[in-house]
């Protein structure tokens, strides 16, 4: 049995989130009980007639997450060659990243200059005069402003007109938008967004100047980055050509270079570059058919970039589209994507915060083996028996199926300032079975509405008999004054069928049972509740509740494998944090004879996509063992395994979270025993949180 600082047994997980209260936890599970995203390395987009995966240009691309496309048709109706890049914001070490350069590079040169790993670099927005026209947005600084004001005439006179021009960007919660924007007031920190245009058109009044107020339905418009042109192209799936209120003339009915960026219904970006001016060869297309390309490639928004002569994507150090000049156009600015991994600079020799501990796998089991350095500037190379092993130049080693040795592990990490080997750590194989998790529990603040707990989990394989508790004044002993007064317990099926329910335990149903799991002893009389129940494969939901609303305190709820064939899997629980209640702390129990691979995760503000305004903005995940911390995240994708975690929630149906959240996780393979998670607030602040553990095989 885990235990906490104050040692009450832990022995709990996550599996819920919030459309509500149960229904947020119903989400996780029916999540986890059937993957809902892509397959592993199946194509990004759905590809219209004509266009195939250019997996030719495609070297040093990451596995996951960025592909390229080519279009390229020689005949009927005209000759078009054209590029699609498609981007997953959803995968991690891939970042979007605009760029700034008043003095002009060529996009082969923002792609040769760059820090680090460059995937793909393409032209960004309008320029002139050594400034640019357009929005360049990077780690949430604005570099340059989309343009605020120009000088048409009207009525014989050269007057001001005030355009709500377009942006693409990413927002903090990694999700992809387009909209009308404008930078509002003094300077160009403040930006609203607008659900339409504001009705500007040549030979017409200019319409007033762009404030939260006007156009109608303005909203503060807050990105990690971003980039801008003109005009929109796709609104809501629809072709939406706001070129006349944008007061945009690119030669519109033209064939010409072009440059796009939108995205699909699932939320891949999609850059679409189109050769063109290159006669006898491509002309290009106007704007309804670059639109119209679009759609063809499951876009459902997309802007308009600057085109013409500076239209050109970089990939692997070389262009794709031939330059309408015969050579790149120097530009004022550039959308590239990178390896944030590769962005870092070594600032010391590499030391390491966690190394790699030693492991019993099963056969055909899966295990990893991960390293925790800093340093800056990082690189890893794992070693068997002292040698190099080939290719394996991760921070995390993962050792699957039967392709793989027992013996002697260790990880070499190096920076130009120098390097260090971890200890040798020893991996054996056994024929036992694999192992399973059981007896979970949560600790954390009950009461009603967002403050009620919430614990899911789900049976597989077979039925499983589990003893459920919830103990408010039980706590007292423990040291804990303000616990949970009179907590009822309620067990039920994801889908809302009542399984049973109990306030105030009896010794007759649960006391037998709880000698048998090891669970401590329940004073006598006491308020605290516990159940036993037969459940069936599939999710369930417990629920702590009071008498009345105003109930609150501490309360531990615990659920134990109490027999039968079936196995625990994918179990969550739903809290309150804030310096006053204290950190939300999950415990559970790896029974068996080999370690498992677990995927453990903080969830706060990806819940907002589930309805929760009150979630936890910036949690900390902690796992220790016996008093001693394991591994710490903060802000899951900066993690060296970011994309083995990425690949662990597909492979679990987990659901998305964006790679640009502040939400944690951590994936590890642990040996037989108890371990306690702890969700805190990185940054000191309050919210509902979702802790989760999955078991990844």
């Amino acid at each position: 049995m885990v235990r906490f600082e104050q040692k009450i047994p832990v022995t709990g997980e996550f599996k819920n989130f919030a459309c509500g209260l149960a229904c947020l936890v119903w989400a996780c599970l029916s999540w986890s009980m059937g993957p809902q995203a892509r397959a592993a390395g199946s194509d990004l987009l759905r590809l219209p007639e004509g266009w195939r995966l250019a997996s030719e240009l495609m070297t040093g691309f990451p596995v996951q997450g960025l592909q390229l496309f080519v279009c390229d048709q020689a005949s009927a109706p005209r000759p078009l060659r054209a590029y699609a890049l498609a981007w997953d914001p959803t995968v991690p070490n891939i970042s979007f990243k605009p760029v700034l350069q008043s003095a002009g590079r060529t996009p082969t040169q923002f792609y040769t200059e760059e820090t680090g790993r460059v995937f793909a670099a393409a032209n960004g927005g309008y320029f002139g005069g050594g400034q640019s026209y357009s929005l360049v947005m990077q780690g949430g600084n604005v570099l340059a402003a989309n343009i605020k004001a120009l000088s048409r005439t009207y009525l014989g006179t050269s007057v001001n007109y005030y355009p709500t021009r377009v942006a693409f960007g990413l927002t903090p919660s990694g999700r992809l938008t387009t909209d009308w924007i404008y930078h509002v007031g003094a300077g160009n920190a403040q930006i609203y967004a607008y659900p339409t245009p504001s009705a500007n058109a040549l030979g017409q009044a200019p319409q007033p100047v762009p404030s939260a107020a006007f156009p109608a339905g303005g909203n503060p418009w807050t990105m990690t980055a971003a980039i801008g042109g003109s005009p929109m192209l796709l609104r809501d799936g629809v072709v939406r050509i706001s070129d006349q209120e944008e007061l945009i003339d690119i030669n519109n009915t033209t064939a010409r270079p072009r440059t796009a960026l939108g995205y699909t219904a699932s939320g891949v970006a999609v850059l679409l570059v189109v050769e063109g001016d290159n006669a006898p060869g491509p002309a290009g297309v106007n704007l309804a058919e670059l639109a119209a390309l679009l759609q063809a490639l499951g876009c459902t928004q997309a802007i308009n970039l600057d085109g013409g002569g500076s239209t050109s994507l970089v990939v692997g150090g070389r262009t794709t589209v031939r330059p309408s000049g015969g050579a790149e156009r120097a530009v004022a600015s550039a959308v590239l994507w990178v390896d944030p991994r590769t962005q870092t600079v070594a600032t010391s020799a590499p030391s390491l915060l966690h190394e790699p501990w030693a492991v019993t796998l099963a056969k055909g089991s899966r295990g990893d083996l991960h390293v925790v350095a800093q340093g800056g500037g990082l690189s890893y190379q794992w070693l068997y028996e002292g040698a190099t092993l080939p290719g394996e130049t991760e921070a995390t080693l993962t050792l699957a199926g039967t392709d793989w040795r027992a013996g002697r592990y260790s990880v070499r990490v190096t920076n130009r300032l120098g390097s260090v080997t971890s200890r040798d750590v020893t991996v054996e194989a056994t024929a036992a079975g694999p192992s399973t998790l059981i007896n979970l529990s949560v600790r954390a603040l009950g009461g009603s509405g967002e403050d009620t707990l919430i614990a899911g989990f789900v049976v597989r394989d077979a039925n499983k008999e589990v003893l459920v508790r919830a103990i408010g004044p039980g706590l007292k002993a423990f040291g804990v004054t303000d616990s949970f007064g009179d907590p009822r317990l309620e067990l039920s099926t994801a889908n809302g069928t009542n399984l049973a329910y109990n306030d105030n335990w009896l010794p007759r149903d649960t006391e037998t049972v709880g000698t048998r799991v090891g669970a401590f002893a329940l004073q006598l009389g006491s308020s605290d509740a516990a159940l036993v129940a037969n459940t069936r494969s599939g999710g369930h939901l417990a629920t702590v509740t009071g008498r009345e609303m105003s109930d609150r305190g501490n309360v531990l709820l615990e659920l134990y494998d109490a027999g039968g064939p079936g196995a625990l899997t994918n179990v969550s629980a739903r809290a309150r944090i804030s310096p006053q209640t204290g950190p939300l702390i999950a415990g559970f129990v790896v029974r068996g004879p080999a370690a498992l691979t677990v995927l453990v995760r903080a969830i706060g503000p990806s819940l907002a996509a589930f309805g929760v305004r009150d979630f936890l903005a910036a949690p900390r995940l902690t796992l220790v063992k016996d008093g001693v911390t394991l591994q710490v995240n903060t802000a899951w994708a900066s993690a060296p395994n970011a994309l083995e975690i990425w690949a662990a929630g597909r492979a679990t149906g987990a659901f998305s979270i964006p790679a640009g959240s502040q939400d944690s996780a951590l994936l590890v393979t642990l040996p037989p025993g108890g371990y306690t998670a702890i969700v805190s607030a990185a940054d000191e602040g309050s919210g509902v949180a979702l802790v989760e553990v999955y078991e990844v095989r």
